[in-house]
């Protein structure tokens, strides 16, 4: 599915929105609460998206630059079609793969300055402007390299909606911590 940029701006701004709204009232001591030493706070689901996107970000001003290495394979679309099928679960928002991320995707701090959000605000600009930039590119055509230590590459476009929606998932994981944190009122 190609989107256009305006297309994926609302599609940002409204995970934005997401994490503003659910999370804007909570205080520093709140974001960084884990219930349990295997989940990760609020905080660290914010901070780990910031973490991932923004090893994507890399590769996005490589390709461009025009410098952006790929794996050499035979048929590139049918590789990045398979490596999009092999890191789909992990992005899903119904979840059906747990997964333990890359070491450089760890959100190693546990305790997160509660300006987080506005610093993943900001980062969400960040994310527009470089989905701006690469429109001069055949989004579908253009493949972008995983910055995970495996070979596996995506169409922009396909990339763009893989960070999109995993940006979702996170927001899920860390309404579930807010929801033990503060319980509803319908039990």
């Amino acid at each position: 599915m190609v989107q256009d940029n305006l297309g994926w701006n609302k599609d940002i701004d409204k995970v934005t929105e997401k994490f503003s709204d659910s999370f804007g009232s909570l205080t520093g001591s709140q974001l960084n609460h884990k219930p349990n030493p295997n989940v990760w706070s609020i905080a660290q689901n914010i901070y780990h998206i910031i973490l991932l996107n923004n090893s994507y970000f890399e590769c996005f001003d490589e390709i461009k630059r025009g410098n952006h290495l790929l794996p050499q394979v035979d048929a590139m679309e049918q590789f990045a079609i398979d490596s999009l099928e092999t890191i789909r679960p992990y992005a899903s928002t119904a979840r059906p793969k747990k997964a333990n991320t890359w070491d450089k995707w760890q959100p190693s701090i546990t305790n997160i300055d509660f300006k987080i959000l506005k610093i993943f605000r900001d980062h969400q600009s960040v994310f527009k402007i470089h989905i701006k930039e690469l429109q001069e590119f055949n989004l579908n055509q253009t493949f972008v390299k995983y910055p995970g230590d495996t070979n596996l590459i995506f169409s922009l476009d396909e990339c763009i909606n893989f960070l999109i929606e995993h940006e979702n998932r996170h927001w899920i994981q860390a309404n579930e911590v807010k929801h033990v944190l503060i319980p509803s009122e319908d039990g």
